[in-house]
């Protein structure tokens, strides 16, 4: 199947334009780094020395993003963007945490971790899982302005600033909301809590950051999670945590070592559709961050099968030392064949009770997708074939074979 190349939102350009003259700091990103952290801590508590110290992994990132040859004006902003909130997202939760020291006897217990390559029914088993009665995930709005409980009045107005800064990426993009759209007051992924992610690779190439995440202690991360979702639940209604992030399937141990009765879904798909999906994910991310002549698409596929197979290769080996009833596999195929069946026995081996609300949200969930343009992708756009993510990918087709049908 062809599949045509979406010309460019006159947004975008005009966009490109605008912001041209912002793109000279990039001849110094240590410096704008240094001023992030300056800002975001000005009159609040300093960082703790573990925050710190991990948070001066995504100078790594920042760096990527500036030394990038193609990358656009746009694409500088955004890449100062994505440090910049992770950034200030650890400061303002340890000052808070700082001058509420009760927050620290919030419990997250059992939480659970929905895990899987993209595209393998990982955004139908959360929302399923989140919206349930008992259970909660972290919400956009939340996530980019985390505090305290606030009133009605003053979570809509943060709502609406939410939405207001994430619907620049759809009128900057022909392609994203059809792939991952996103809202200010539904749950999303937990990477817009925490500081790091293989994923920020998508935009530019980040050897460099990739490395460090590969060997580095992702706990400090983890850890951060788990203090701002014990700010997020300090006077609110308790209930279980739901998260959800592809690269969480590569830190299986980290997370366990950090949440010890947390519980892994992982969901299972033939790795050749969900490669070429994620594909798809990163030609739109690099639309948005490079001129058009720097997207190089057959350059992709190849990147990511390897920064996917290495992933997956860890959270094998990981697995295997996890208890048995630790990770629950969810293949794709049995999941969207009989969802009514499949996933009240899904919450029944999560210790979760299946209630009417549940069937409520599960009509809505499989309802959302119909309502949006088909999201079309193939391996061969990426420089990949079946046989290339098959060779890549053989121990997890091994347990594959292994699950049942």
């Amino acid at each position: 199947m062809s599949l045509t190349t979406p010309a460019d939102p006159p947004a975008l350009r005009l966009t490109n334009l605008l912001l041209a003259p912002t793109a000279r700091t990039r001849r110094d990103p240590d410096a704008v780094f240094d001023r992030m952290i300056a800002r975001a801590s000005r009159g609040r508590a300093p960082l703790s020395a573990e925050n710190a110290a991990d948070l001066e992994h995504l100078r790594l990132a920042l760096r990527a993003f500036a030394d990038f040859p193609g990358l656009s004006p746009l694409g500088w902003t955004a890449g100062q963007e994505l440090v910049r909130l992770r950034i200030r997202n650890r400061v303002v939760v340890g000052d808070l945490r700082a001058r509420h020291p009760e927050v620290a006897d919030e419990p997250v217990t059992a939480p659970v971790f929905v895990v899987g390559m993209p595209r393998t029914g990982t955004t139908l088993a959360y929302n399923v899982l989140s919206r349930s009665p008992g259970h909660r995930g972290p919400q956009l709005w939340e996530m980019t302005y985390p505090g305290l409980a606030v009133d009605d009045a003053r979570r809509a107005a943060l709502i609406r600033r939410t939405g207001r800064k994430f619907a620049m990426t759809s009128r900057l993009s022909a392609t994203w909301d059809t792939i991952h759209p996103m809202y200010a007051a539904a749950e999303e992924e937990d990477t817009f809590i925490r500081a790091h992610s293989e994923m920020h690779a998508s935009a530019v190439p980040m050897p460099d950051y990739l490395d460090r995440l590969a060997t580095f202690d992702a706990r400090p991360d983890y850890r951060f999670l788990r203090d701002t979702l014990q700010l997020l639940s300090h006077g609110r209604p308790a209930r279980r945590w739901v998260l959800k992030h592809p690269a969480n399937l590569f830190h299986l141990a980290a997370i366990r070592d950090v949440f010890p009765d947390a519980r892994f879904v992982w969901t299972h798909r033939a790795p050749e559709v969900a490669m070429a999906s994620l594909c798809s994910l990163a030609e739109s991310a690099r639309r948005i961050h490079r001129r058009p002549d720097a997207v190089d698409l057959a350059g992709i596929g190849p990147e990511w099968l390897a920064i996917m197979s290495r992933g997956v290769t860890r959270a094998l080996e990981q697995r295997a030392a996890l208890g048995a009833d630790v990770v629950v596999d969810l293949p794709y195929d049995r999941l969207t064949a009989d969802p009514g069946a499949v996933l009240p026995d899904l919450f029944e081996r999560l210790g979760a009770r299946w209630r009417a609300d549940d069937d409520a949200n599960l009509a809505a969930a499989l309802e959302a997708p119909r309502n949006r343009p088909v999201h079309r992708y193939t391996l061969d756009r990426f420089g990949l074939t079946p046989d290339d993510v098959h060779a890549a990918f053989g121990d997890y087709l091994t347990l594959l074979r292994t699950l049942p049908a």
